[in-house]
């Protein structure tokens, strides 16, 4: 897979029915209504590469919730690259 940005992994979360917002100007927080699914993530520029343990976490989150399997969110975060 190649490597996702910040940026990417925004769209994407956004895309699949999160809202998003900066804490504290430290953090972003995503929220998905329909299921309750809460994704904090550090403030970092769009254009970084994801860091590995942050996305495997986002995955984690999005499987457990029901909002995306992993597979499913592999495909949209290649179709977003």
């Amino acid at each position: 897979m190649p490597e996702v940005t910040y940026g990417r992994l925004d769209e994407v979360l956004r895309a699949l029915g999160f809202s998003a917002r900066v804490a504290e100007e430290k953090a972003r927080v995503y929220r998905h209504e329909a299921t309750g699914a809460v994704i904090i993530l550090p403030l970092l520029p769009d254009g970084q590469v994801v860091r590995p343990h942050h996305l495997v976490s986002v995955r984690m989150t999005l499987d457990a919730f029901g909002v995306a399997d992993p597979l499913d969110f592999n495909a949209k975060l290649q179709k977003a690259s």
